[in-house]
């Protein structure tokens, strides 16, 4: 079975360079940019692991139905997307946490900002 590995990373890829940028020129705002990856993680994370326990259940009653390889490409697409855009939530809450906020809490008392 041949999987779509790089035709998947090379769209998630410029989807997400396309949202940043869009995000960096304040075409949107950070947190629809952030909103939308979560939604995306979300999704894979969901259509992945049911797939994946869809799989579990048939090979653990010694099912072999047709439609076993169907699931298992899919859940390996999904599984495929789900680890780039796992990085890409990683680099958006890496980049904020950088950000005016990350100031200890002596440097944010001098500057009037106490949380």
């Amino acid at each position: 079975m041949i999987y779509d590995f790089i035709t998947i990373s090379l769209l998630l890829i410029l989807a997400y360079c396309g949202s940043y940028a869009l995000y960096r020129e304040n075409f949107i705002k950070k947190a629809v940019h952030i909103r939308l990856w979560n939604i995306l993680i979300l999704f894979t994370f969901l259509v992945s692991s049911g797939v994946g326990l869809v799989l579990l259940c048939l090979v653990e009653y010694g099912l072999v139905l047709p439609i076993n390889q169907s699931l298992l490409y899919w859940h390996i697409e999904f599984g495929i997307a789900m680890f780039w855009i796992a990085l890409f939530h990683m680099h958006s809450y890496w980049k904020s946490s950088k950000g005016k906020n990350s100031l200890n809490p002596s440097k944010r008392m001098e500057r009037g900002k106490i949380n």
